[in-house]
Parts: structure tokens; sequence; C-alpha cells
């Protein structure tokens, strides 16, 4: 119940925040083109922990769309533990700060879990990247997957761009 609280919290503030955001056309100030690998941490309903590891990832497909691959897991693998693979499709918004390093990002896609019988659903994802060097990027995101027992998570962790 208390990790069920706490990602609608952080969902609900991601929507908040997303909300808040300009939506016009700007003239970018720094390219959202860029691709990413990573790992991190992932935290809410993910199997039988409240805490795994997170591998994500951005590839740009078109301009100011992508697509983000990543899986959450609880690292249990002996027979009882869960993996989620995710694969959105999301609209990368143009930076929101005046440097252009804070770049928020909004989709959906497939979600496809080890554990249960309606083991594949849709996806709804919102997160932000933040452009640390031209090398580095910080990423948190939230992810609700629709199958199933709905499941809320969320992911930070760093990315190298290439």
């Amino acid at each position: 119940m208390k990790t069920r609280s706490i990602a609608a919290i952080a969902l609900g503030l991601t929507a908040a925040s997303m909300a808040a955001l300009p939506m016009a056309a700007n003239a970018q100030q720094a390219p959202t083109d860029y691709n990413y690998v990573g790992a991190g941490v992932g935290v809410g309903n993910v199997g039988n922990s409240d805490v795994g590891l997170s591998i994500n990832s951005k590839v740009t497909v078109a301009d100011s769309i992508s697509v983000r691959p990543g899986a959450i897991s609880d690292l249990n693998f002996s027979g009882n533990g869960e993996t989620v693979f995710m694969l959105p499709v999301t609209y990368d918004f143009n930076p929101v700060t005046p440097n252009g390093r804070l770049l928020p990002y909004l989709g959906g896609g497939i979600s496809v879990t080890t554990q249960g019988s309606n083991a594949v659903g849709p996806l709804v994802t919102g997160g932000v990247d933040y452009r640390i060097t031209d090398r580095v990027v910080a990423n948190g995101a939230v992810n609700w997957s629709l199958h199933g027992n709905s499941r809320v998570n969320g992911t930070v962790g760093l990315g190298y761009t290439f």
C-alpha cells in the first residue's frame, strides 16, 4: 500500500509538471536528437521488492520522437522474481530551462512482465532527461503498466550518450 501511494504521488507530480510546461513550438535551444544507454534504480512495484535495477536507453527515430527501451528487475531470478520489459515511443518536448539541459518527454507503448498470466499490455510513461555534460545524461521516469494488476514504478539513472 505504501509503495502504491508513493508511486501514485510520483505519477501525479510528473503529470502536473508536464502540464505546466510550455507546449509552443519554440526554436530549440539544445538538440533533442541524442541517444544514450544507461542504468539506475527502479522503485515502486518491482516484483517482490520495492527496489530493483533498471536499464534504460533512448534512440531518436525522428524529429522529437524517440524509442526508449528499458527493463526493471527485482534481481530475484529464483522463479518468483519479476522483470518488466518496456518499449515506449515518446514525444520529446523542447528544453524547459534557459541552458537547454532539462528535456521532458511523454509517451506510450508496450510493457511485458515475466510474472502472471496477463503478461503483455499497454504502457504510459513520462519523465525528464538532464544533460549533465555532452556525454552524461541523468534521467528519471514514471511508468504505468496497464495489464493484469496495474503497476506503477519509476526509474532514476545515468546514461552515456553516443
